[in-house]
């Protein structure tokens, strides 16, 4: 969740940006920790009104521009009511606010998941639904040593709601697929499918595939492709939407990358109104997405692609696609498909690359969030 103002004198010049990001807005019962950012371009303050005693703390309360990587940590709520913080984040003119809430103990159907903290890192959505919990895979791949891939669980439907990953050739590595099916460490069995075999029949009559969201080619490197065919990797897909418009684009979100410096890619699947589902090999109901997106945003540092020259060196992109069979399989099909990453945000109700205006600055994320660049259809 990002709070945003700005002050604007007599002469229509921005004279102060103020933004106070906090990706988790509300979380469970149980301690945890997360990353916030503040977007300043003068000196702020953060107070904090918890309610009573505080059970939190921020790691800094005070600086002057912008800043990552703040912690906030939060105690364990052995109460018998939510309860929540108002963060004010004061600058010289003007101040936002923003809150945090903790479930109560009661109010969590789930208490053997234990969530990664999140790093603040450009390809994360905001992490504000409560009934997900994000997990995130490390990798080494050559000289690269750090984050493989994140994902977002929806525990009830045993399907993550959006992975996200950094893709470039580097990161891509070299090698083939191993099919390795397996299950997640990170999650017990139960809250993911387990497939060594494929999805059986369930309410749909439609063959269905065992759907990577990170696909096994964007990480081919030895003893990292594995990680791909983890369970919470895994949706019921459609065989012929898997097989041919999906993976149609997945080349083509390759194709880009090897283009870009980095290109930060999330995927994934939209269970809004979803009612149909198939079984895994346990005979667990597994969720059959309505649809599915692919949102884009690609960094190149000598602004040689599109728009990158004016907007920071970034530029983006994104994709939705109901979940049928009956697509025309080619680019064109699926340039029609295309849409501005503030589209697909409205569309879909969420927030993507909350890190992007610490990072550039909010009117030049602006700029690539609402911009659709020709770049994408002419490579």
């Amino acid at each position: 969740m990002s709070m945003l103002s700005c002050t604007v004198p007599d002469d229509g010049t921005v004279q102060e940006l103020l933004a106070l990001n906090i990706p988790i807005i509300q979380a469970g019962s149980a301690a945890g920790s997360q990353f916030v950012s503040v977007t300043a371009t003068n000196d702020w303050t953060i107070t904090s009104d918890w309610g009573g005693n505080a059970w939190g703390e921020l790691s800094q309360t005070s600086g002057s521009g912008s800043v990552k990587g703040i912690v906030f940590t939060w105690t364990a709520n052995a109460a018998a009511e939510n309860r929540s913080v108002i963060f004010t984040l004061k600058g010289s003119k003007s101040s936002v606010q923003a809150i945090f809430t903790q479930e109560t103990k009661n109010a969590s159907a789930v208490t053997d998941l234990k969530p990664d903290t999140p790093g603040a890192w450009m390809e994360l959505p905001a992490l504000n639904n409560p009934s997900c919990y994000f997990f995130t895979h490390d990798m080494t791949v050559g000289s690269y040593s750090g984050r493989n891939y994140s994902f977002y669980l929806d525990p009830a439907a045993l399907v993550s709601i959006w992975v996200a990953y950094p893709l470039n050739k580097t990161l891509a590595g070299s090698g083939s697929r191993t099919d390795v099916w397996g299950l997640d460490p990170k999650v017990p069995e139960k809250y993911q499918p387990t497939l060594y075999s494929g999805f059986k029949k369930g309410s749909s009559t439609v063959s269905i595939d065992r759907g990577h969201q990170l696909p096994s080619a964007d990480r081919l490197g030895a003893g990292v492709n594995e990680t791909t065919f983890y369970g919470t990797n895994m949706t019921p897909q459609m065989s012929r939407f898997n097989q041919n418009i999906w993976a149609t684009l997945e080349g083509m979100v390759r194709s880009w990358s090897y283009q870009f410096d980095t290109l930060y890619v999330v995927t994934g699947a939209d269970l809004e109104g979803a009612v149909d589902y198939a079984l895994d090999n346990r005979g667990k109901q597994v969720t059959i997405p309505v649809g599915y997106y692919k949102v884009l945003l690609g960094y190149k540092r000598n602004g040689t692609i599109g728009y990158t020259n004016s907007t920071g060196g970034y530029t983006g992109i994104a994709f939705y696609f109901e979940h049928r069979t009956d697509y025309t399989d080619n680019k064109t099909t699926i340039m029609t498909q295309a849409m501005t990453i503030d589209a697909i945000e409205e569309k879909l109700g969420m927030d993507f690359f909350v890190n992007l205006p610490s990072a550039i600055g909010v009117t030049f994320a602006d700029k690539t969030e609402s911009t659709y660049d020709p770049w994408w259809a002419s490579n």
